[in-house]
């Protein structure tokens, strides 16, 4: 089977969802070297994807790799950091940078960037992506484990100006979260660094629109968090349906699949009076993400407590999705 000819045309995809304008004039080389390696890296079925592509679904998580995510990253995300920070000739490093659509994002803008991932195919990807769209960035991988344990800031010698951790800490178990915080800490203080997250889902939200799509489960314990899923989501790809009972794979493949992230993470790794939020998710620019339904009278009662704890956390904490710009009180 060949991939359809259409599939090579900018506007064929731009008919079925949301596209930059930009991507309209890319060149046609982009459309026709990054589906085969996105299918092949990315969308592998024990079948083989060339009739997936052609289902609806298989059509969706090929519109998603080639041009969803690289479109909210440029149109939501940059505008959205814009704000505070010119980006042009910004020296960035980007943990968890997948197959590089936020990578290319930033680059587009004039950033340096150095993209981080454990993924050897996800690597593949953004390899490919950035030449073909005319741009350029340095790419590391490390290994699964990486996270594990505390990690040398020397490992990344810098100097960067921002840390991006963009949809990727909801996909780290606890230790790995607070070990790759602490690693931000020590890079933002050697070079007097700000860190950004994004897209990452609240653990306080009263609706998981990450992963089980269902009220308050990112807030439950793993294993009722777990069973709760398992019996009320209507999303087959939860990691719950994969497994019987709650195993210590079940728990990981919990948290691999997302688990919410709250202000608890950042207190261990910062001390929450540490934290200067330059950017959050009330920024006028942030209205534009489409991921998620803020809840108003919700997330008011929860500033206003947040607001009474001593020390305060900031109000930032309190949106279904933390985006957070970061730096470090004197």
């Amino acid at each position: 089977m060949t991939i359809p000819e259409a599939y090579f045309q900018a506007d064929f995809w731009a008919s079925r969802g949301w596209m930059a304008d930009w991507l309209h004039e890319v060149d046609s080389a982009y459309w026709r070297e990054m589906i085969p390696s996105i299918c092949e890296n990315m969308i592998r079925r024990k079948a083989g994807w060339q009739d997936f592509i052609l289902t609806p679904e298989g059509q969706e998580k090929l519109r998603i790799q080639l041009c969803t995510r690289l479109s909210q990253a440029s149109q939501v995300f940059v505008p959205w950091l814009e704000q505070a920070r010119t980006l042009n000739r910004l020296r960035i490093l980007e943990i968890g940078c997948g197959s590089g659509s936020s990578t290319a994002a930033l680059a587009r803008v004039g950033a340096h960037v150095t993209g981080v991932d454990i993924q050897s195919r996800s690597l593949n990807v953004a390899r490919k992506r950035l030449p073909l769209l005319g741009l350029d960035a340095d790419f590391v991988e490390v290994a699964p484990t990486w996270l594990e344990s505390d990690v040398d800031a020397a490992r990344f010698p810098g100097p960067y100006d921002l840390i991006v951790c963009y949809a990727m800490l909801e996909h780290l178990l606890i230790p790995e979260r607070l070990n790759l915080l602490a690693l931000a800490k020590n890079i933002m203080q050697r070079d007097g660094a700000m860190l950004a997250t994004f897209e990452t889902p609240n653990r306080f939200s009263p609706y998981d629109w990450h992963s089980s799509k269902l009220a308050f489960t990112d807030c439950l314990p793993d294993d009722l968090a777990f069973a709760f899923a398992r019996a009320r989501s209507g999303r087959e790809t939860h990691p719950s349906k994969r497994h019987e009972s709650f195993t210590p794979e079940a728990q990981r493949n919990l948290y691999r699949g997302g688990r919410g992230v709250s202000w608890h993470e950042f207190d261990l790794a910062f001390g929450i009076q540490n934290l200067d939020v330059v950017l959050d998710g009330y920024s006028a620019k942030s209205i534009e993400q489409k991921n998620y339904k803020p809840d108003g009278a919700y997330e008011e009662a929860l500033a206003d407590l947040f607001a009474r704890m001593e020390p305060p956390v900031p109000r930032g904490f309190c949106r279904p999705s933390l985006e957070l710009l970061i730096g470090l009180k004197a």
